[in-house]
C-alpha cells in the first residue's frame, strides 16, 4: 500500500508539473503533456526512463507517419488501413520492454483525425507535449522515490529460493516413500524454472536502470552479486525440472537419494542467501556414493558440480 500511494503521489506530481510547464510554454491544453507520466510512472522497478524515452521515440515516428499518409491520394479508409499497417510493424521495432510501442499508431490515427490545415501544428504540438511529460516523467521517477532495482531483484530472488525449496521437498519425500509427489509438482517445476530464466532476463532492464538513476548508481557492484545469484537459482531450478522429470517418468524409492535431495537443497538454500554451503554438498556426495540408481544419482552430482 506504501508503494502504491508512493506512485500515486509521483503521478500527480508528474502530471500537474509537466500540465504547468507546458501551459508556461503557451499550450492552452496541454493534456498530451499530462499523459505521458501518468503512463510511464507504471510502478515498474526497472523501466520509467526506458518508457518515457520509448514514448517520445513513438510520437516522433507516429506523426512523421501520419503526416506522411495524409499526402497519399486515396480514400480515408485507405489511408487508415496503410497507416495501420506501417505503424504496428514500426511499433514492434521500437517496442518498449516486451510490448509494441502503441504510441506509433496512436500517433499516426490522432493525425489522421484533423484536417489537414492543422496537422502540421497539431503534429508539432503533440512532440514537444510529449517531450515536456517525458523530460518531467524522468526527473519525478529519478529523484522522488526512485526505483529500486535492487530490492526488486531481493524480492524475486527470496521468492525463488521458496520455490526451489518446495520443489526439492516434494522430491526427496517421493524418493523416501514412493509418495508419488514429484508426478503432482511437475506444472510447478516447469513454471518455477521459467520464473528463474524470466528473472535472469530481468537483470539487463534492472542494470539499465540503476545507470539512469543519480541516485541508484552506487548499487552497481550489489546488483553483481544479486546477478550471479539469481543465475544460479536458474540453473538449480533448471537441474530441479529435470531431476523431478526423472524421478516422476521412473519412480524410484532409495533413502540414500533422498537424503542426498535434501542435502542438496540445503546446499542450495545456502548458496543463494551467500552462506558457507560446502558441509551439505559433502554430505550429499556421501549419500549419493551409497545410491542405488545410477541416472537420478548422476543427475543429482551434477547440480553438486554446479553448486560446488
Amino acid at each position: 500500500m506504501v508503494s502504491e500511494l508512493r506512485l500515486a503521489i509521483k503521478m500527480t506530481i508528474g502530471g500537474t508539473a509537466a500540465w504547468w510547464i507546458a501551459t508556461q510554454l503557451g499550450a492552452q491544453r496541454p493534456i498530451f503533456a499530462a499523459l505521458v507520466p501518468l503512463v510511464a510512472l507504471s510502478g515498474d522497478p526497472f523501466g520509467t526512463v526506458l518508457v518515457s524515452l520509448g514514448r517520445i521515440l513513438g510520437v516522433f515516428a507516429g506523426v512523421g507517419l501520419g503526416i506522411a499518409v495524409l499526402h497519399v491520394h486515396a480514400p480515408t479508409t485507405t489511408k487508415v488501413a496503410v497507416a495501420l499497417a506501417v505503424s504496428t510493424v514500426v511499433a514492434i521495432v521500437v517496442r518498449i520492454g516486451d510490448r509494441p510501442n502503441l504510441e506509433v499508431p496512436i500517433a499516426a490515427l490522432f493525425m489522421l483525425g484533423f484536417p489537414g490545415s492543422r496537422v502540421a501544428e497539431l503534429g508539432l504540438q503533440r512532440i514537444w507535449e510529449t517531450a515536456v511529460g517525458g523530460a518531467v516523467a524522468i526527473l519525478v521517477s529519478t529523484l522522488l522515490w526512485p526505483p529500486d532495482p535492487i530490492r526488486e531483484l531481493e524480492r524475486r530472488l527470496e521468492r525463488l529460493r521458496q520455490q526451489l525449496a518446495s520443489d526439492f521437498a516434494a522430491v526427496a519425500d517421493d524418493l523416501a516413500t514412493g509418495s508419488g509427489a514429484t508426478s503432482a509438482q511437475l506444472d510447478d517445476l516447469r513454471e518455477h524454472s521459467l520464473d528463474a530464466v524470466r528473472d535472469v532476463f530481468a537483470l539487463d532492464p534492472a542494470r539499465q536502470a540503476i545507470r539512469w538513476s543519480p541516485l541508484r548508481r552506487s548499487d552497481a557492484a550489489q546488483l553483481d552479486d544479486y546477478a550471479r545469484r539469481i543465475g544460479l537459482a536458474a540453473r538449480v531450478a533448471r537441474h530441479a525440472r529435470a531431476i523431478g522429470r526423472d524421478v516422476a517418468d521412473a519412480p524410484v524409492r532409495d533413502a540414500a537419494l533422498a537424503a542426498a535431495t535434501r542435502d542438496l537443497a540445503d546446499a542450495a538454500d545456502r548458496a543463494l542467501r551467500d552462506r558457507d554451503h560446502l558441509e551439505p554438498l559433502a554430505r550429499a556426495g556421501a549419500a549419493l556414493s551409497r545410491a542405488s540408481d545410477p541416472i537420478l544419482a548422476a543427475q543429482l552430482r551434477q547440480l553438486r558440480d554446479d553448486l560446488s
